[in-house]
């Protein structure tokens, strides 16, 4: 089952009118999407997608003058699922009215040269199998490649060619394998690098607790995968002990955005 992050999560304005809702019979299938800006800049942490997804809302709306983010749902490397305009609603991504009408759209967070993670993987299969329950027959998994008239590269190689080994389809072997250490560490690698850009370079002691924590994370993924071989069951990552000085806000609005507006997409109608 997937949790959905709401869009407060990532502060989205509010959509001015647009298209409505897919019609059941019409829908056929899923098209996977990316940003394609060319950035080799990796957006892993949370707080760095939430400020992604508010930049491409904001070119859509105001550059372009569609109704909204283009996408229906977003899926960023950790795995974590974005309601963008919803499930239901009609994208504006696909290339024409016609094919928004046919097609959902679903936006993968990877810039160019970024191999998906498996938890990026698995969170895409799962928000396809909901898509699906919804649009019975909407079982068509496509590159936005294989749509768009005129072409384009979206969703770049990588993704492409996982989605060809069938690996964004529900029901892929992965979705029956216990989870490994190599999993592990991809789902841990935006809370790790979202803690080493906080507090890195902050004062001594500071730094220093950042450096036990890593550690700490580090020793708990090599528990549990440890666990794993033996066939024991142990919690994969315990609580962080509490620290004063690695107290976070409650939510990420005086956390500074990170890097540079993202750059243009690629022109795609919203008709």
């Amino acid at each position: 089952m997937v949790t959905y992050l709401p869009r407060s999560a990532w502060r989205a304005r509010p959509p001015n009118d647009g298209p409505g809702n897919l019609t059941v019979s019409r829908v056929q299938g899923a098209v996977i999407h990316w940003p394609g800006t060319g950035s080799t800049s990796v957006i892993h942490s949370q707080a760095a997608v939430a400020s992604a997804l508010r930049g491409w809302q904001n070119y859509h709306m105001d550059d372009r003058g569609w109704s909204d983010i283009a996408y229906q749902v977003a899926v960023d490397q950790a795995g974590r699922a974005w309601t963008l305009r919803g499930l239901r609603t009609q994208s504006g991504a696909n290339g024409n009215a016609d094919l928004n009408e046919r097609y959902g759209a679903i936006l993968l967070v990877l810039v160019t040269g970024e191999q998906p993670t498996a938890a990026l993987k698995a969170t895409t299969r799962a928000v396809i199998a909901d898509f699906r329950t919804i649009f019975p027959r909407g079982t068509a998994i496509r590159p936005h490649s294989a749509v768009r008239p005129g072409g384009t590269d979206c969703p770049g190689p990588a993704a492409r060619a996982a989605l060809a080994r069938g690996e964004f389809t529900p029901g892929h072997v992965e979705d029956d394998l216990p989870y490994t250490q190599a999993q592990l560490r991809a789902m841990m690698q935006a809370e790790i690098e979202e803690y080493m850009r906080r507090f890195w370079a902050a004062p001594t002691g500071t730094g220093t607790a950042m450096r036990k924590q890593l550690n700490r994370i580090e020793a708990s993924v090599a528990r549990a995968a440890i666990s794993e071989d033996n066939g024991l069951d142990q919690p994969l990552v315990p609580a962080p002990e509490p620290q004063s000085d690695l107290e976070l806000p409650a939510d990420d609005s005086d956390v500074p955005e990170i890097g540079k507006d993202p750059e243009p997409l690629p022109a795609d109608a919203e008709k």
